[in-house]
Order: structure tokens, then sequence, then C-alpha cells
């Protein structure tokens, strides 16, 4: 075991039970874990990533620095004892003068872990405020001014005989800059590109944040662990463009994200399986389709990408078997069978299922107002519309019953970009609460 991972391990333990102050629903071990990769980012060395781990431990548990010295040796106790405040029973003012003061005699590997756990607790403190709307101080033991001297003068101590262009530091003096003085950079798109657009921008900072504090969470995930999202929906409720503008959002922040074709409309079910399938009854078709999809997922997430967008899959054969059953094509016997197979699949391999949903007449004016074409649609019409909706909503009235994560958004109203909103905070809602479980369950072992 390398020292880094021996001293994560270390700190997991030491950690163990504790709660972040500034957001008592995450473990506290996901600040000194992201002190260590912010300090792994810039190249800095085993000793130094271990002891971003261990930075709080001497400061926050029962361990001492005998121990840790004991431990990891003089090297990586002299690192965390660089980043730990004197005495406890000093007035908060004291111990924060102290550590203004040592923090310039520090050689650079010492300041290093001082600016990555600086770094992390103003990414977090910029992300809970953005979100909320406001910056609100109130779980700290001083307020606004006593912070912004406190950062201010220890980004001033950072950088005194050092280099102040150092990437580390630069990313310290944004933060402090962004958070203290209201110095930002979005100047340009918030007043120009979002012009007389106020409350849409306000909102799509509030959607940015959700999304990095989603980042954020996923590294500190114990492995990859595929967030998978299927869409589904009445014809002409714009999912096609919704899951175009998530693969966009998440890969613009460094999500990997694989999307997976609706597999009935796919070259390879039109080429290769298809003709193996089309002279069979329907109820045969409509249960072995389920089976190809199946596979099509299970191989998805053996890739261990982050997000997993799926085109119609395990959910929406669902509702095609349903709506085969009441047109008589398949008994309630064999229905029941189905779904005793199907639904826990979907449950257990499907992380959310996000439908779109709209009334016939409304799904064929916008088919028609949208193409150039007049011809008669072969399958468009409000009949099979009427029929895939029914079942639609039968589905939704199962998935409740069966505690399966879905969640319908009615478009008949509303544009694409309000549905987009909608969706998009659902599924950072929902993946959020997933993360932030996964965290805790790993971490109270």
């Amino acid at each position: 075991m390398n020292i880094k991972t021996k001293a994560k391990k270390f700190a997991i333990k030491a950690h163990k039970g504790q709660i972040r102050k500034s957001d008592p629903e995450k473990p506290m071990i996901i600040h000194p874990i992201n002190v260590g990769h912010v300090l792994e980012e810039y190249g800095y060395d085993e000793n130094v990533i271990a002891a971003g781990y261990l930075h709080d431990v001497v400061e926050d548990t029962k361990y001492t620095k005998k121990e840790i010295e004991d431990i990891f040796g003089s090297d990586i106790c002299s690192l965390v004892m660089g980043a730990s405040e004197p005495d406890k029973s000093l007035s908060w003012e004291d111990r924060k003068k102290h550590t203004i003061e040592q923090v310039k005699k520090l050689d650079l590997r010492h300041k290093a872990i001082v600016c990555a756990d600086k770094i992390s607790n103003l990414e977090d403190l910029r992300i809970i405020s953005e979100i909320k709307g406001e910056y609100d101080f109130s779980a700290f033991k001083r307020g606004f001014d006593s912070q912004k001297w406190y950062y201010t003068e220890v980004y001033n101590s950072l950088i005194k005989n050092e280099d102040k262009n150092m990437p580390m530091f630069i990313r310290l003096k944004e933060l402090v800059d962004y958070i203290f003085y209201n110095k930002t950079n979005d100047e340009y798109v918030k007043n120009i590109i979002f012009d007389k657009k106020e409350s849409e921008y306000k909102e799509l900072k509030k959607i940015h944040y959700k999304k990095e504090e989603i980042y954020k969470l996923r590294n500190v995930l114990p492995e990859t662990i595929p967030y998978v999202i299927e869409f589904t929906g009445t014809p002409r409720t714009g999912k096609t463009t919704l899951m175009n503008n998530l693969y966009d959002f998440f890969k613009k922040k460094g999500f990997s994200v694989e999307v997976l074709e609706e597999f009935t409309t796919s070259k390879k079910y039109k080429k290769e399986i298809y003709p193996l399938l089309k002279d069979k009854y329907k109820n045969v078709v409509n249960t072995e389709i389920p089976k190809y999809v199946l596979k099509q997922l299970e191989e998805a997430i053996k890739k261990k990408v982050d997000i997993i967008l799926i085109d119609r899959s395990l959910f929406d054969r669902l509702i095609w078997v349903d709506r085969l059953v009441l047109k008589d094509g398949m008994s309630n016997i064999e229905y029941e069978e189905y779904k005793k197979i199907y639904i826990p699949l979907i449950k257990n391999k499907i992380n959310i299922i996000i439908s779109t949903y709209t009334d016939s007449l409304t799904a064929l004016k916008r088919d028609y107002q949208a193409n150039l074409s007049l011809e008669k649609r072969n399958f468009l019409n409000e009949d099979n519309i009427n029929e895939y909706n029914k079942s639609l909503l039968n589905m939704k009235l199962m998935a409740e019953k069966e505690n399966i994560n879905f969640y319908l958004f009615d478009t008949t109203d509303k544009n694409q970009r309000e549905i987009s909103f909608d969706v998009i905070n659902c599924i950072l809602n929902n993946m959020r609460k997933e993360y932030i479980d996964i965290v805790n369950e790993e971490f109270s072992k």
C-alpha cells in the first residue's frame, strides 16, 4: 500500500462519524479527500498529498502529533502540523493571527497544503451559497468581515517570497476576490449574453454550481459508478433535444458520458435483429427486444463512464408491453411474468427515468409545424399516440407502486427551455442525494 492510500484510509477512520459543519448532510472526510485531490492535481509529491488527507486529523480527532509521526514519519507529520492550528482554547482571532504569521515562514510544500485547504473550503462555500442565492456565514464562528480579513491575509502570507502567479495561488486569489470582493469574470456573459434575462441567468448559475458540487462528490466516490438516465415519453416532446443538452452540459465539466440511441431505430436493430423477429408474433417480439436492450445497457455500464444517457430503454419497453396487453396481444399472466423479470432490473440498473408527455393533438401539431412535409405519418397519428400515452400513464402508476425513480414532465404548455431547466434540476438533485448516500455508506464502514 503506497503512502497516499495509507493516509487516505487513516483519515477516513479518524474522521468517522464527523460531519461537515458548512453542510451537515455530508461527512467531514469529503473535505480532506478534496484537499488531497487538489494537491495531486498540481503535481505535488506523495508525502504532500498524504499530508493533505491527514491535515485535519491532529486538529479535529483523537489522534496526536506523536501518533502521526510514529505512523507516517517526520516529513508528513511536519507537513500536517504546518496546516494545523495551535491550542483550540485560544480565541478565534488569536488562532487565525497565529496561522497568518506562521504561514509566512513555511516553505512551498507546507504552504501548498494550507492553500489547498483554503481552496477546498472556499469552493464549498461558493457552491452552497450560489445554489441558495445568498452568502450565509452563520455556520461559521465569525461572519463575513472576519472571514474576509482572514482569507485575504492567509493568501498574502502564502505568496510572501513566492511566485504569486503559480496556478494554485491564482485559483485561491480568484476565490477570495469572487466571494469577498465581488470580483467575477462573468460580466460579459451576464450583461451581454443574458441582457434583459437576469432571472434566467440566475437560474443557470444555480444549475452550474449544482453541477460543480456533483463533480466534487463524484471525485470522492470510491470508484467510478455510472449514473444511468433513461429518457422516454410521448413523441414530439423534446426528448432528443433534452438528451443533447444534457450531453453537452455534463461533457463541458469533464464528466465522461456515454449516449445510447434508441435500440429499435438503430442500424444494428434494423439490419441484424429485426430480420430475425419480423415473422414472429408481437408478444414474442416485445419480449425479445428487451433482452437486446438489456445487453446494450450492461455493455455500457461495464465501460465505467460517469453518466449514461439512454434513449428509450427497459422502462420504455414496459410501456410497449403494457400497450400490447391492452390490445389483447399478450395475456395478463405473461405480462405479470414479464414484470417480475424486468422491474427489478430497471430498479437495479437505471438510476432515474425521465419521461416527457403531451396530448396526441399537441404532438401532431408539433410534428407538422416543425417539418415541411404534409404527407400522412405512418405511426404518428392520434390513435397510436393515445394508446402510447395510456400505457405511459399506467407505468407512471406502476412506478409509484414499485418505488421506481420515475419523473413525468408535462410539456404541453411549456417551452423547451423551461422543460430543460426542470429536468436538469431534477436529475442534479437526484444525483446529489445518491452520491452523498454512497459516500456516507462507504465511509461509515
